[in-house]
């Protein structure tokens, strides 16, 4: 009677595939499944939140009402088609409504009745006015990456998207068949016992 065994003798390249495989399909599901909630995805591309926000950052927006702002937020408004992102810098003082700079910080007499944001870029001299309810959501510090912007914003400004999708896909298909051809099986090995069959 005879056994066959056979053995995969590049077990770094087996598990680098499965490894790369995995990754990149568990960050696909994760980008099509925050998308689908709502998230966005969003490059900074001026200065006026610097240095917590430099220019080319990218950062995810999250989704919120207006009533769960608070003070000291970062929000993205929509402005007339353009996408802001400042900082809620207080609120609006209904007792100097011509004053722009007259804004209400936590503690001043009239902060808790007013229920209106007013938001300012951190490198901004003056402040915007009020938010209205015009926001796409708020932008955590901790959800900002400054060299993937860059990278980003580097890639848009030299190729349209169907090409940076294609590139994409055609490398990632160029890695699993070149990881495929590493993963070559051992000979095959063939134990034989005294008992063989007619």
């Amino acid at each position: 009677m005879r056994f066959y065994r056979l053995e995969k003798n590049k077990k770094f390249s087996y598990w680098a595939y499965v490894t790369f495989k995995i990754i990149a399909l568990a960050l696909i599901a994760t980008i099509g499944i925050m998308m689908l909630c709502g998230y966005k995805f969003m490059i900074v591309s001026s200065g006026s939140m610097e240095p917590k926000l430099p220019v080319g950052s990218l950062v995810i927006v999250t989704p919120c009402e207006y009533e769960d702002l608070e003070y000291g937020d970062i929000v993205t408004m929509d402005a007339g088609g353009i996408y802001l992102t400042h900082r809620i810098v207080g609120k609006f003082d209904k007792n100097n409504p011509t004053d722009k700079y007259s804004i209400l910080k936590p503690g001043d007499e009239g902060y808790d009745e007013e229920t209106r944001w007013v938001t300012q870029g951190d490198a901004n001299a003056e402040p915007d006015g009020v938010l209205n309810d015009d926001i796409v959501g708020k932008v955590y510090e901790a959800h900002a990456f400054g060299w993937v912007g860059l990278c980003v914003r580097y890639i848009r400004s030299h190729y349209t998207m169907l090409i940076i999708l294609l590139i994409i896909f055609a490398v990632f298909f160029y890695a699993m068949d070149w990881l495929k051809t590493k993963m070559v099986p051992d000979d095959i090995e063939c134990y034989e016992t005294d008992d063989d069959e007619d």
